[in-house]
């Protein structure tokens, strides 16, 4: 008995080995309707894309008065006959959910424009026959859910005419033959996507010149170098588990790259691109350095979820008007040099945020720096003569430079609620400010406030503050919103119902006792301020 079932494994072996090798007699075919007929399930001679067709307006009779199929869609029937490869004219091929092997007669598709296999079931080899590259006229290739696949052969150097490359959820598949790849001169779009066991990308792709759109997503390649490729504007990096470093240089037409979820993720190095509208750096859980110089960005830089970034050097980066980070908690120094364009900078949850410095960078306007523990106010900040807004929220600061106002003239919103600082820092005046919220610090006085002639909104909630002094009527003609709530307060004066501009004031507890607040009562319930306390 074991006998017997030896002979039928060696049978069975030498049986594949001939139908591998073997060539397809095609002659006995009268023409292409012959060859679809015999296959073991009904093929539409009208295209469907959810059923096994060809399309009508592809397939017709030629001169021969031979009909000729150019397109043809199989589509979950399992078991094709190997006579497919004798329709010498398709132009087409969909293998969708098949387990057709691919044969050395597949260099009989002399024509063949396209081929997209899908589901496999096996039935490919671990590699493809160097007949391969015989399919000179070849433009769209895609491989996905292929089970065995390891590698494709070194003849697809010769597939001169291939304009897009899919290569997708192949678990076995480990090598791109390096100096076949980069001889594609003519491809377009490359994508690679669920290759687990895909541990390098050639270098010889810096020769394909012509490369539009690059995706790698969920690969173990380690190493990502991408230079002087001159038509790419697309990149999309994405759970790449084991990715440690991206440099990507002198790629002049880049315009989109989205470096997103690569875990291991160490260093980006991006330079000398002319033309980048978005850069997106999101959720790279252990991407420590960001170098950003000699680029040409549009509009917007987003960099979050970064939790372990400490540095990020931003240098000669033209057109650049908007940056962003938020909660790169271990992020310690960030520096913009040569940013003629920055016009808005946000850094948000940067709790251990050491350095952050300003280098000719003249057209700032808005600085966010909330939450970001700084007990020393950085004086490169001092340097942005064009900056109207800053917010420096929930930090540690104690006190504030005394060259604020004249280092700053155009400064107007000024936001320091939950910080230090102690005593009263109305000295200096910063004349122009319309906008000042102090809430939560640990101020005792307001003297001084009279020459602020330009206020709008002062917000003194949760301080120490004991008194109002009357020079706050300077500001009788500005102010339009007053909150002291939770101070220290046991009077107010009167006149401030003859603030007119004044429509909003909250003195919620205090030490204002009962008689004094029915006084207060009566004076401003005759005014058009509304008065909380």
């Amino acid at each position: 008995m074991e006998f017997t079932g030896l002979l039928l494994f060696i049978y069975l072996f030498f049986a594949i080995i001939r139908i591998a090798n073997a060539q397809i007699n095609c002659t006995i075919f009268a023409n292409d309707l012959d060859v679809i007929n015999l296959n073991p399930f009904y093929v539409r001679l009208q295209f469907n894309s959810s059923f096994t067709s060809v399309y009508s307006s592809n397939y017709y009779w030629d001169s021969n008065n031979q009909i000729r199929v150019t397109y043809f869609n199989i589509f979950n029937d399992v078991n094709p006959s190997v006579n497919i490869y004798c329709l010498k004219k398709v132009e087409t091929l969909q293998l969708i959910n098949t387990n057709l092997p691919i044969l050395p007669d597949i260099k009989n598709f002399q024509e063949l424009r396209s081929l997209i296999i899908r589901f496999d079931n096996g039935a490919i080899g671990t590699h493809l026959p160097s007949e391969f590259g015989q399919l000179k006229y070849l433009s769209i290739l895609e491989l996905s859910n292929i089970q065995n696949l390891e590698d494709l052969p070194d003849d697809i150097e010769y597939l001169t005419s291939l304009s897009s490359l899919t290569l997708e959820n192949i678990p076995n598949f480990c090598q791109i033959p390096d100096k076949s790849i980069g001889k594609l001169t003519n491809l377009q779009t490359l994508n690679l996507t669920d290759l687990p066991n895909l541990t390098t990308i050639p270098s010889s792709i810096n020769n394909i010149q012509r490369l539009h759109k690059l995706e790698i997503t969920r690969t173990r390649i380690k190493t990502l170098n991408l230079e002087k490729l001159k038509s790419l504007y697309y990149v999309v990096i994405t759970f790449n588990s084991a990715l440690e470093t991206i440099d990507i240089t002198n790629v002049a037409s880049l315009s989109y790259m989205y470096v997103r979820n690569n875990n291991e993720l160490l260093t980006l190095y991006v330079q000398n691109l002319y033309y980048l509208s978005v850069l997106d750096i999101l959720s790279n859980t252990k991407l420590v350095s960001v170098h950003i110089a000699n680029v040409s960005c549009h509009s917007t830089l987003s960099i979050a979820g970064n939790p372990l970034l400490n540095t990020v050097i931003l240098k000669n980066v033209s057109n650049l008007r908007t940056f962003k980070t938020n909660s790169s908690f271990n992020l310690k120094s960030i520096s913009f040099e040569n940013l003629p364009s920055l016009f808005n900078v946000s850094i948000r949850s940067a709790s251990y945020l050491e350095t952050i410095s300003f280098l000719n960078v003249p057209t700032m306007r808005y600085l966010d720096l909330t939450g970001c523990q700084l007990t020393m106010f950085p004086r490169s900040i001092l340097t942005l003569k064009s900056l109207i807004s800053l917010n420096m929220q929930s930090n540690q600061l104690s006190t504030l430079p005394s060259t604020l106002s004249t280092d700053l003239p155009k400064l107007e919103v000024l936001y320091l609620g939950n910080n230090k600082l102690e005593g009263n820092i109305f000295h200096p005046t910063l004349f122009n400010i319309r906008e000042l919220d102090l809430n939560n610090n640990l101020l005792t006085s307001m003297y001084g406030i009279g020459k602020y002639k330009s206020m709008e909104q002062l917000e003194l909630n949760y301080n120490n503050i004991a008194l109002i002094p009357l020079e706050i009527m300077n500001l009788s003609k500005t102010l339009k919103t007053l909150r002291m709530n939770y101070n220290k307060l046991d009077y107010i004066p009167y006149q401030m119902a003859n603030m007119r501009t004044l429509r909003s004031f909250s003195a919620m507890n205090n030490r204002i006792s009962i008689d004094e607040q029915r006084n207060l009562f009566n004076i401003f319930s005759q005014s058009p301020i509304k008065f909380i306390f």
